[in-house]
């Protein structure tokens, strides 16, 4: 007997939005979650992109289906607890914001019934219908959903790509992303933790050691205050090396006791994942190391990831760093009190300073973000880190200096429930000064008439110190170029500035 060719079946999942129906190939569909109460919006972002939320260190932009299909004319923030369809596409992902998810409808080539739109030029968003049950089905197509201005698209992490087109994985694997700094002692290349790390600075002077002991290369005096340095190679247990040439100390807490370490070069801060971390061999030549094991950066090659735990219990080191932290009750009475100011200098096609205060975090820039609709203004897109969206602005723009050189870094700065990132030609140093803590007195706050740009009235003219030490500086608040741009009609607030000091009389 003969047996009758059988026609394959495609799987759509079905989703309702409103009085309607559309349906998206399950090949694309990932998973479908609650919508959370707490979206992150997009600035300047048209009616229909709700925003993002983080789903297992993912940033979703959520494109809400009834208002972009004009099934909906609301505005603002959706109240009630909708569902997101996790939808895979182009090498990224996004959510769908949908009223109900009714299934998987199997259907037939022969079942699929094509739509004519005669009075448009364009791609049609429903290019087909079919019938599942006694609901009219819409087949969504995604080519022409992404061709419509305004759309989001967040690109997949290296961990999130799959190893065959139209397979779907659970992306259930947690990516915990450290920071450390990457530094270079006589040709060793060591990755200190960010969390120990509290600022880098030259090396000038050096007194002789007082001891012996295995590292200690002497004392230097940073600010008035005494610290023991040390040489950082002997962490990785390389105590027979020559002493270091390095000209660079980065200063270190371990149990809060700060200490130097001598460095030829700084190369750069970097992220890595602890899980990849390499344990080194328990036959090396020097167990005792104070190391973690292996970083093999992409682009920064090998480095010892110094163990910030196993450091803080080499009592030796932490001995003579002891020593030198000065006792409290010293000052002499009447001693005016100092304050420490510090600003990040850094280049935006021109040399620019803004507070430390006012920064989060100083990144580098990143390969992959989603890109921004309203690039003209300033907004060039938003990406994920560390848990929260940060919206990336081209500060160079806002300067009114763009020019062709991709950014390098991304200052981010804090503005309530959202994140700005000024994306910047690069971050070259922070500057610290010490000055009577009364002494700093602005001279001039930016232009404040209404209709001003943002960036003019963030501009402040200040003075700092006294003296021969008198300094001013030409800032940036970066603070309040951030809350201008969220909302044009926010307070102004520079922290370090604006709540330390009264603006000069006339």
């Amino acid at each position: 007997m003969t047996r009758a060719p059988t026609t394959s079946s495609d799987a759509f999942g079905v989703l309702g939005i409103g009085q309607s129906n559309v349906a998206l190939s399950t090949d694309v569909m990932r998973e479908v979650v609650a919508l959370p109460h707490a979206l992150t919006p997009a600035p300047m972002a048209p009616a229909f992109a709700l925003g993002a939320f983080k789903l297992r260190d993912e940033l979703i932009p959520v494109i809400d289906l009834a208002r972009l299909l004009q099934l909906d004319d609301s505005q603002g923030t959706r109240e009630r607890d909708d569902q997101v369809a996790i939808v895979r596409w182009q090498e990224g992902h996004f959510g769908l914001r949908v009223d109900a998810i009714h299934g998987i409808a199997q259907v037939l080539p022969e079942h699929m019934q094509p739509l004519d739109y005669a009075t448009s030029d364009a791609t049609p968003l429903t290019p087909a219908a079919f019938t599942d049950g006694d609901r009219l089905v819409y087949v969504l197509d995604l080519d022409a959903l992404f061709a419509l201005p305004g759309m989001m698209l967040a690109r997949a992490s290296h961990h999130d790509h799959e190893e065959h087109p139209g397979t779907r994985q659970p992306a259930d694997r947690k990516i915990n992303i450290e920071r450390a700094l990457l530094i270079d002692c006589g040709g060793i290349r060591l990755s200190l933790p960010a969390a120990m790390v509290r600022e880098i600075q030259p090396l000038d002077t050096l007194s002789a050691p007082v001891m012996d002991v295995s590292g200690f290369m002497g004392t230097t005096t940073l600010r008035r205050q005494t610290l023991a340095v040390f040489d950082p190679r002997v962490l990785a247990g390389l105590d027979d090396q020559p002493r270091p040439e390095g000209r660079l100390m980065v200063v270190v807490a371990v149990r809060e006791q700060p200490l130097a370490l001598c460095v030829n070069q700084v190369i750069r801060m970097m992220t890595y994942n602890p899980d990849d971390v390499m344990a080194l061999a328990e036959t090396h030549d020097h167990p005792d190391a104070t190391i973690a094991g292996m970083i093999d950066h992409p682009q920064l090659g090998e480095s010892l990831l110094v163990d910030a735990a196993r450091f803080a219990r080499d009592t030796d080191i932490l001995t003579l760093a002891a020593m030198y932290i000065p006792r409290e009750g010293h000052a002499t009475r009447g001693e005016v009190p100092y304050r420490r100011f510090a600003f990040v200098h850094f280049d935006a096609f021109g040399q620019f300073v803004t507070p430390l205060e006012q920064l989060s975090e100083v990144i580098a820039m990143p390969e992959d973000f989603t890109p921004s609709p309203r690039t003209d203004e300033g907004w060039t897109g938003t990406l994920a880190h560390r848990g929260q969206a940060v919206s990336l602005v081209d500060l160079r723009q806002l300067l009114n200096t763009p020019h062709e050189t991709p950014a390098t870094d991304v200052l981010i700065v804090a503005c309530g429930e959202y994140r700005v990132g000024f994306m910047i030609d690069n971050a070259r140093h922070i500057e610290y000064l010490d000055a009577p803590a009364d002494s700093l007195i602005i001279r001039w706050r930016g232009e404040q008439e209404i209709g001003t740009p943002p960036i003019e009235q963030c501009k402040r003219l200040i003075v700092v110190g006294t003296g021969a030490h008198k300094k001013v500086l030409s800032v940036l608040c970066l603070e309040t170029l951030a809350a201008l741009l969220v909302d044009i009609n926010s307070s102004h607030h520079c922290s370090m500035i604006d709540s330390a000091s009264p603006a000069l009389s006339a």
